[in-house]
């Protein structure tokens, strides 16, 4: 560290990051990841059955489900290929139009600065567009996993999905959300997340308050930053520790949740598919898990200019380029959502330009990749390369048409 960088900097630093994340991130996306949560309860057995039904159409339904913010709508697609009931082409559309768990930071930045709302709508729409488009483009060339380059390419082995009647005579019961596995009810971290929600949920009311009023003050007074203050009679002393019991609960829940990389399973999914109380726990779970990677890019961004002496002028003059183009669709190369989510604030935060942004949104697979990966690794293996090349292609477009039009620029570079 720098000599003049101190210990008590350092704890200030901690504090006010764990303040912000909550109180401008995580009370905002808690109430959407709860109200997506609730809409699939409430839909995802007709979803099955609309899919299976309109195999024209399963491409455009795949990038349909994908585009939902979290990464449950994308999961329920990977096993349905692997039964056979959807094209490998609807498993990329799906995989090209998720953002994952990180379309809640990138939505929740709305509610905090309206200039974002053209961004949050573009990138979304590019990556339902790009989705859709590989995903007929896949299957017209019939590209699968053991054909990767299409029906006139060579085969590579055998792997293609095991087909609906074996599936069926292997799992007896043809109802896919009533087959997902489930989470055991034992171990601490179960017990810790089943007990202590309820808590995290009564705090984050109280933040998700709070964050309204302050963006009132932020109306009425344009200048106006509360400061760290530890007296909580005061207000900016009732903001700090509002933010700051919310954060440590959330992380909390996280290390109970044993996700530490990847928030959504099929077992998660099965629970809150099948449950009305789960969906209420593992809202709270994704929820806290997005919080905890949300911190750790604050922490990096912050620490790490102090630590090379850079400024956020300088961070963002290296995330304009091409290269960046590239690195944002590597990073999207990794599965979960852990690292898509730093990515994603990197851009919130001026860091990283928005076809770097764009790059990365149809490159990332979110937690989705993981219940491909364990029925069919080749198919997984193959669809990231799928997702990134148009990730790729479609970013570097967005940096060329940005460089000619400068207000287009102004419209998608808060």
């Amino acid at each position: 560290m720098s000599s003049g960088f101190s210990a008590i900097q350092a704890l200030e630093i901690l504090v006010t990051s764990m303040r912000d994340a909550f109180l401008a991130v995580t009370v905002f996306v808690a109430t959407m990841v709860l109200l997506f949560s609730w809409l699939q309860y409430i839909t995802a057995g007709r979803f099955v059955s609309w899919i299976r039904e309109n195999t024209r159409f399963q491409p455009v339904i795949g990038a349909m489900m994908g585009l939902t913010p979290g990464c449950g709508g994308a999961i329920i697609v990977m096993p349905m290929y692997a039964r056979g009931y959807v094209t490998y082409g609807t498993v990329i559309a799906t995989l090209i139009a998720t953002l994952g768990d990180a379309a809640f930071v990138l939505i929740g930045a709305v509610f905090q600065d309206s200039s974002f709302l053209m961004p949050v709508i573009v990138v979304h729409v590019a990556s339902f567009v790009v989705g859709v488009f590989w995903g007929y483009l896949v299957d017209k060339l019939g590209v699968t996993p053991t054909s990767p380059v299409g029906r006139y390419g060579p085969k590579f082995g055998t792997g293609e999905p095991l087909g609906e009647d074996i599936a069926k005579a292997m799992g007896g019961d043809d109802s896919l959300i009533e087959d997902l596995p489930r989470e055991l009810p034992e171990g601490w971290g179960y017990r810790v997340l089943h007990q202590g929600y309820r808590v995290w949920w009564a705090i984050t009311a109280v933040g998700l308050c709070l964050a309204i009023l302050l963006l009132i003050w932020y109306a009425q007074d344009p200048e106006y930053s509360p400061e760290l203050v530890w007296d909580p009679t005061t207000r900016d002393g009732i903001v700090t520790w509002v933010g700051l019991t919310g954060t440590s609960l959330s992380i909390i829940l996280y290390i109970s949740s044993k996700n530490f990389f990847a928030d959504d399973t099929e077992a998660t999914i099965g629970d809150k598919l099948n449950s009305l109380d789960e969906t209420l726990v593992h809202a709270a779970s994704e929820t806290a898990f997005v919080t905890f990677w949300v911190l750790i890019a604050y922490l990096v961004f912050e620490f790490g200019m102090i630590l090379f002496g850079i400024s956020e002028s300088d961070m963002s003059g290296h995330g304009s380029g091409a290269a960046a183009v590239f690195v944002a669709a590597t990073i999207g190369l990794i599965p979960g959502c852990g690292p898509q989510i730093i990515a994603i604030t990197a851009y919130v935060e001026g860091v990283i330009s928005f076809p770097a942004l764009v790059a990365n949104a149809i490159s990332q697979d979110g937690d989705a990749l993981f219940p491909l990966l364990v029925r069919h690794k080749v198919a997984s293996i193959w669809a990231t390369i799928h997702t990134t090349l148009p990730a790729v292609i479609v970013g570097l477009v967005f940096l060329w048409v940005m460089g000619e039009y400068p207000s287009i620029t102004n419209a998608l570079q808060p």
